[in-house]
């Protein structure tokens, strides 16, 4: 069981996303998987040392997710609405083609309903 260090994001209108931090290898690998959902209003940020495509693998999710790449504070890229894999099929693995170095996940549909879109900025509260 990982302890997570807490942080917010600011979307641009000011709503603030209490989220957990994702910020070694082994916590990046685990991600939400094996988890039944997301604690309500909140998400999970990833923290990378490098600017690469990060590409995410479903394996072991059991919900649907939104997965928000950004370069630093940009949104480079969002995959809405991901589902968990079936039990009869491979994990998929989401590959976003721009490089990013922070990742944001939320729980399917918030990021819509947060008005998030590519080229917005983010800010981040550690």
């Amino acid at each position: 069981e990982f302890r997570y260090a807490r942080a917010a994001v600011i979307t641009k209108r000011g709503v603030e996303i209490p989220v957990e931090v994702s910020d070694t290898p082994a916590k990046r690998g685990l991600g939400l998987g094996k988890r039944d959902a997301l604690r309500e209003g909140w998400g999970m940020l990833f923290v990378f040392e490098r600017r690469i495509p990060h590409r995410f693998w479903m394996k072991d999710m059991r919900f649907s997710i939104d997965i928000i790449w950004l370069d630093n504070h940009r949104i480079v890229e969002i995959a809405e609405r991901v589902p968990p894999p079936d039990l009869e099929s491979k994990p998929r693995v989401i590959q976003p083609r721009k490089p990013s170095n922070f990742v944001l996940e939320l729980e399917a549909g918030r990021a819509e309903v947060l008005g998030l879109s590519v080229g917005q900025t983010l800010i981040y509260k550690f």
